[in-house]
C-alpha cells in the first residue's frame, strides 16, 4: 500500500486539493508560518473576548443554541467554501466563544471555581 493511499479521506477539508485550490485562488502566492500563527493568535484572541464578554453576563444565556447553530453553519461555510474563510473564521470564534461561555457559566454555577480551576 503506498504512502499516497493511506493519507486519503472522506473529509472534503483534508482533500490533497484543497490547499491548492485556496492558495489559487489568493492575492497571496504561498502560506507562510507567520500568517497562520497570527491569524490563528486572532482566532483564539477572539474565543476568549466573546466567552469571557459571554460568562460575565448572565443575561446572555439566551445565545447558546443560536451561537451553536451560526458556529455549526460557518463550520460547514468554511470547509466547503475555503475562499470565505477570512471572514467565516473570525465570526466561527466569536460564535464559538458565545457557546463556550454559557456552557462555563452553567458549570461555573452547579460547581463553583471549576471554570477558573480549568482555566488556569
Amino acid at each position: 500500500m503506498s504512502n499516497h493511499l493511506a493519507m486519503r479521506s472522506g473529509n472534503p477539508a483534508l482533500q490533497a486539493s484543497t490547499f491548492k485550490k485556496h492558495l489559487s485562488s489568493s492575492v497571496e502566492s504561498k502560506m507562510t508560518l507567520s500568517g497562520t500563527v497570527n491569524k490563528t493568535g486572532v482566532s483564539l484572541l477572539l474565543v476568549i473576548m466573546s466567552a469571557g464578554y459571554t460568562w460575565g453576563n448572565p443575561s446572555m444565556h439566551i445565545m447558546m443554541l443560536p451561537a451553536g447553530i451560526i458556529g455549526f453553519i460557518l463550520a460547514l461555510v468554511t470547509v466547503f467554501k475555503p475562499t470565505l474563510g477570512h471572514i467565516t473564521v473570525p465570526a466561527y470564534a466569536v460564535a464559538q466563544g458565545v457557546l463556550l461561555g454559557v456552557i462555563s457559566m452553567y458549570f461555573n454555577a452547579m460547581y463553583p471555581g471549576i471554570v477558573v480551576q480549568a482555566v488556569f
